[in-house]
């Protein structure tokens, strides 16, 4: 989170405080000194909601290249349902069947806001920004807006119409506001206060069974909230997979949008293999817990076997997935606080 973006926030989360604060205070004329206490545990102890949506998509579909997209959108949502914080990140991934068979360069698997200038818009800009300092701006504007107030924002072709932001961010934002929008809706309070830091990341990489009729790519999303210690108080995970089917070397796999793993819910169908009965769904919750109270070493420190799978008892009795990349996405999140 960039400077302004966190004085942005920590604004937010005052005023939302105080408010909380003076909506309780009694009505009876109490001590100065007993009331700022009483302010400053309220400030403490706000909470807020946690809250991400992912919206994936195959595109552009060649005999042998195609575009993978995958938008995510991580809020800490407040009082009225106004955004505190907001996290915007695009993972876009270009498989060329004609070089090195599809396999995408670990470079080139960076998401669009890890990639900075290497992205390359900034020349082609027409107010001269590169995509992550637009992000930058869509993201300190939505800062204290409702999910109404930030679709107001834009066009029905996805173009900025305020002139706040269309100052700072020209780029279609049809799919992050129509992201951003779903995850207020989807936000829960689960754990997060409202000075919290919230942080997303995301990985993404080829499938390791891939073959000559799936070209597949993998993505994990993780999204979480960190005290000012550095210890995650909610996360959320979430994975798509990208399956680019393929016939005689060329794909054959068709264009449009694809859900990720927690949008299939039990259609995803891991419950009926898995040695303890749960779908993905629930595996993931139970890294979720598992996730909370702890800091990004210690999440690092996971034990795991050298197939992926965890052997730390606790998370093994709810998650019997290879969790590998999971726990290192987790870890990477907080971590970039």
């Amino acid at each position: 989170m960039n400077k302004f973006k966190k004085v942005l926030a920590a604004g937010i989360a005052l005023a939302m405080a105080v408010s909380f604060g003076a909506c309780s205070s009694s009505a009876t004329d109490e001590d100065t000194t007993a009331d700022t206490a009483v302010d400053a545990s309220v400030a403490d102890t706000a909470t807020a909601k946690t809250g991400y949506s992912v919206i994936s998509s195959i595109s552009d579909v060649e005999e042998t290249t195609l575009t993978i997209d995958s938008v995510c959108v991580a809020v800490l949502v407040g009082e009225n349902d106004t955004v505190i914080d907001i996290e915007v990140d695009e993972a876009q991934t270009l498989p060329d069947l004609e070089d090195n068979d599809g396999t995408v360069s670990d470079d080139n698997l960076r998401t669009k806001d890890e990639k900075l200038e290497d992205y390359g818009m900034k020349s082609t800009s027409e107010i001269g920004l590169e995509w992550y300092e637009q992000i930058d701006a869509f993201e300190q504007f939505a800062i204290g807006k409702t999910a109404d107030e930030i679709s107001a924002a834009v066009s029905d072709d996805g173009y900025a119409t305020d002139a706040d932001l269309s100052a700072g961010c020209t780029i279609n934002v049809a799919t992050i506001v129509e992201a951003t929008v779903n995850a207020i809706a989807n936000s829960e309070d689960i754990g997060a206060s409202a000075d919290d830091t919230l942080q997303l990341d995301i990985n993404t990489e080829k499938y390791y069974e891939s073959d000559e009729t799936n070209l597949q790519y993998d993505s994990n999303y993780a999204v979480v909230t960190l005290d000012a210690d550095g210890v995650i108080t909610s996360c959320v995970i979430d994975a798509s997979q990208a399956k680019c089917t393929m016939e005689d070397g060329v794909f054959t796999v068709e264009e449009g949008t694809f859900q990720s793993k927690k949008e299939l819910g039990d259609d995803y169908g891991m419950k009926s293999i898995s040695g303890i009965g749960k779908e993905w769904y629930e595996q993931a919750a139970a890294v979720e817990e598992y996730a909370v109270g702890k800091t990004s070493e210690e999440v690092a420190a996971t034990a795991l076997d050298e197939s992926g799978y965890t052997t730390d008892a606790d998370l093994s009795a709810g998650c019997t997935i290879i969790a590998s990349s999971i726990i290192a996405t987790i870890a990477d999140a907080a971590a970039t606080a």
